[in-house]
């Protein structure tokens, strides 16, 4: 197998895996916000997932899923917060996965 053909295959087991994981943090985008109260105390994990999102896109992607569900469970206000990071981790992590498929196939990385 070529150095092109593994390349390819490796983006497209990423997004193979990342396309389920997307589709159901869309569902859990939907329950934290319909279950979000200002009254109750902050999400913290939704700042750290907005952190992460930027510094470790991948990491931003298990902390937004993370606190999107514990909001969705306890109510805890910081959805936005979440959803920013969950979409901006997910956006940053295909960018990335884009950029790597490139310079390999451009051979950049020789």
């Amino acid at each position: 197998m070529s150095n092109t053909v593994g390349a390819i295959a490796v983006f497209v087991l990423c997004l193979a895996i990342l396309a389920p994981l997307f589709r159901l943090g869309l569902g859990q985008v939907g329950r934290a916000r319909a279950a979000t109260d200002d009254d109750v105390s902050s999400n913290f994990l939704g700042g750290v997932a907005f952190v992460f999102a930027f510094l470790a896109s991948p990491l931003g992607i298990l902390f937004s899923h993370l606190s999107l569900r514990q909001i969705a469970r306890a109510g805890a206000s910081g959805a936005g917060l979440a959803v920013a990071a969950f979409f901006i981790a997910y956006a940053l992590t295909v960018i990335q996965l884009s950029l790597l498929l490139w310079g390999s196939l451009t051979g950049y990385f020789h």
